[in-house]
């Protein structure tokens, strides 16, 4: 494969100025040898005496999770190049974020410590969507300079290969009206499939994620093709395009900042041959399809092909009613010197270089004419080249438009929130701080901020947990717009009691409760935080309260999601509690971090 070229980004976002044309764009990158001019700066032999390495102008890249791993391994062979840009060496440090929280965080003003990553010169997101929503907000340009594509990957709906069978792939083509009409119908029995029980769906929150956004966007599209397409009208109003997206919403389990949560807990009960899918399908990028299928699901390069693959693999299902096309800006930030663009540049070069395009193909992307190899083609089910035309993406108002119609469709939450108030809770959060503050103070105002992710028709209830007793009902479940005020002054009047933790045994009666007041169609959770881990002497044990929890059945399952607070945190356990009911687990053992947490484990619904 010759090198890829790079596409043509205009900075007119708002237009969504994006050209791919395939059949005249230049492919010389990969010739490019010895000098290079780069923004005016003479890239000269890396192996002049004069250049002092031990002084080399850094940059700082982020890069969306899926590409992060490659590109932090790019970046280590850059740096070992000992590359010199205008006189001076080069160096790259790359971190992952995914886009959306990469987003969130550029638009509110970079917080180090809230982010745990460091502010970035150059934005590797997984779409250009985020800098168009980003300077669409922000009402001022983000980007400066070309905004090269590296790599592309198609949103695809990755579905186990015998479900796929089921709908008659790959001899019939599918396409969202088919999922639409899959959770409409009696579910999978009308395909001879009881046992695997209703249609169900994983899909990323479309604010947090790029797989998210793009499935938003391919499913407003597909529910607008009979309607003249993309409408303020049809978006706000029109009936049947509403009904169509609220369609696909409720079939979804629940929604994750990072689909690779989804991927994880289909690997886990793959493992266990069980006879029922964890889900029937999940919205990403086809290059994580092969990761999967390959036995990777945290982006290691490295480790591809050295793992346990699973026995049914996910096939990727191109829409025939539409879907969107990644396409991996590189994306150098307003404010950057002269000298770290120079680098940046460099830098964005080699990426477009043949041997790096190589290596992202064999990962699983596609290069900018979307042309793939073979061993991932065949991995997923799909082909060499991607012949799909990609949708006309709408403008950017256009797309904050979708959003807000999205949180009018998406599935509903029920949520028991359930803290522990025991007497570890008056400790000291942070002793470096300049501010001494409990981990009960600084637990405060990170779960009224996660609260207000819901909306005033999700519902909501608030336990507390210690000892004598183990829970505490605080705030019976209700609806936000009807508990938000008494569910604020409870929250901001915490009191510590207690000098044990009941965390099983109140676990399990937040659980049961859950399950005996369930609703099909909501989002039916318990999020559980503790300082540490169970104390009770007499009470129920571990052993009893996984069994009790455990996910066999996802139609009459309630998830417990976890939240392990401080160092001393029982992590593991809790873990084994979020794993066994089939959601997940977050980690806040830096209670600085505990406002972040908060809004990840409430993006979830």
């Amino acid at each position: 494969m010759a090198g890829a070229a790079p596409c043509e980004f205009r900075a007119d976002w708002g237009r969504m100025a994006v050209t791919m044309d395939r059949r005249t764009m230049p492919r010389t990158v990969g010739a490019l040898v010895g000098a290079v001019l780069v923004t005016g700066t003479l890239l000269l032999p890396s192996n002049g005496a004069e250049v002092d390495f031990s002084h080399c102008v850094e940059i700082k890249v982020n890069s969306s999770t899926e590409k992060g791993d490659l590109v932090q391994k790019l970046a280590e062979q850059y740096n070992a190049d000992r590359r010199v840009v205008g006189g001076v060496c080069g160096r790259v440090e790359v971190e992952k974020l995914t886009s959306g929280a990469a987003s969130e965080h550029l638009e509110r003003g970079w917080n180090e410590q809230a982010s745990e990553v460091s502010e970035p010169d150059v934005w590797l997101p997984s779409t250009s969507l985020w800098a168009r929503l980003l300077e669409h907000r922000r009402g001022e340009d983000v980007v400066s300079g070309e905004d090269d594509s590296i790599i592309t990957s198609p949103l695809v709906i990755a579905m186990p290969e015998r479900m796929a069978k089921a709908l008659g792939w790959p001899e019939r083509s599918l396409g969202w009206s088919d999922l639409r009409d899959l959770v409409n119908g009696p579910g999978w029995s009308e395909y001879g499939h009881p046992e695997w029980g209703r249609f169900r769906m994983g899909k990323d929150n479309p604010r947090l994620s790029s797989s998210g956004l793009a499935a938003t966007i391919a499913t407003y599209h597909a529910a607008t093709l009979a309607h003249g397409g993309f409408t303020e009208q049809n978006l706000d109003e029109n009936g049947d395009v509403l009904t169509f997206a609220r369609n696909i919403e409720s079939s979804v389990l629940h929604y994750e900042k990072d689909s690779v949560v989804f991927l994880e807990t289909l690997y886990a009960e793959e493992q266990k041959a069980s006879p029922r899918p964890y889900v029937s399908a999940i919205a990403i990028q086809e290059q994580m399809v092969y990761h999967y299928n390959q036995g990777e699901l945290a982006g290691e390069v490295t480790d591809l092909g050295t793992k346990a693959k699973p026995r049914d693999r996910l096939v990727a299902i191109h829409p025939d009613d539409g879907t969107v096309l990644l396409d991996h800006p590189y994306l150098v930030l307003r404010g950057v010197s002269e000298q770290k663009r120079a680098v940046a540049e460099d830098f964005r070069t080699y990426l477009l270089a043949e041997k790096q395009q190589q290596a992202f193909v064999k990962d699983g992307f596609r290069d900018a004419e979307g042309e793939t190899d073979e061993t991932v083609a065949s991995s997923v089910g799909s082909s060499t080249r991607w012949d799909t035309k990609p949708i006309d993406l709408p403008e950017t108002a256009m797309v904050h438009t979708m959003l807000e119609s999205w949180e009018k469709v998406r599935l509903r939450g029920s949520v028991l929130l359930l803290l522990d108030v025991s007497e570890s809770m008056k400790e000291t959060a942070d002793a470096a701080a300049t501010q001494v503050e409990s981990k009960l103070e600084k637990l405060r105002p990170a779960v009224l901020r996660g609260l207000e992710l819901l909306d005033d028709d999700d519902e909501v209830a608030l336990w507390t947990f210690a000892t004598e007793p183990a829970f505490t009902e605080v705030v019976p479940m209700g609806r936000v717009d009807k508990v938000r005020d008494e569910l604020t002054a409870h929250v901001d009047g915490l009191e510590v009691r207690g000098n044990r933790t009941a965390l099983y045994e109140a676990t399990r009666a937040a659980h049961e409760a859950m399950r005996e007041n369930l609703d099909a169609d909501r989002i039916n959770a318990v999020v559980v935080l503790t300082d540490g881990h169970d104390t009770t002497r007499d009470g129920m044990s571990r052993a009893e309260l996984l069994d009790a929890i455990d996910a066999e059945y996802l139609d009459t399952s309630v998830r417990v999601f976890t939240i392990a607070y401080g160092k001393d945190a029982d992590r593991a356990t809790l873990a084994e509690i979020a794993a066994a009911s089939k959601a997940q687990s977050y980690d806040a053992s830096d209670p600085n971090t505990i406002e972040q947490v908060f809004i990840s484990a409430f993006s979830n619904f």
